[in-house]
């Protein structure tokens, strides 16, 4: 059974595997060895669950386990860190929390969201309607860049 419910303080753990599991995977055609390591490897940023839990992410559970999450920050209009455990992908996980984020976002009221998508994601998120725009780079916290895709969905 899949269940999607908003994130608690004991998910944070589950989340930031599922999210270092996820780069490894799946963005190692996309950039370099050293880049997907760094970002992998790369601690978890204090205040983290804070951020999590003041906007809301959400989980999504199959069979009581955690498989993904998301989050939409409403206040920037902006769609946040849509992870899928790599074991479980292609089974349309990720489109059921893109779809719920959506779906908040509208709750809202707003009209239009944005992202920045890492390389490999770029297909998911068109096949959600986004529109993608220039390549532009982001520099993380631990002082690399990663290229990345602004994208674009009115809603």
């Amino acid at each position: 059974m899949t269940l999607i419910r908003r994130a608690d303080k004991y998910d944070v753990s589950r989340i930031w595997e599922i999210r270092t599991q996820a780069i490894l995977k799946t963005c190692v055609s996309y950039y370099s060895n050293k880049i997907v390591h760094s970002w992998a490897n790369s601690p978890i940023p204090d205040g983290f669950d804070e951020i999590l839990l003041s906007l809301g992410a959400i989980v999504l559970e199959e069979q009581e386990y955690i498989v993904g999450f998301g989050f939409v920050d409403t206040k920037n209009g902006s769609l946040e860190s849509i992870f899928v455990d790599p074991r479980f992908t292609g089974r349309g996980f990720g489109k059921k929390i893109t779809n719920n984020l959506i779906h908040k976002a509208k709750q809202y009221g707003l009209s239009n969201l944005h992202l920045s998508s890492s390389l490999n994601a770029i297909k998911f998120y068109e096949s959600m309607g986004f529109v993608a725009g220039e390549k532009t780079f982001w520099k993380h916290p631990s002082g690399f860049e990663l290229a990345c895709i602004p994208m674009t969905k009115v809603i």
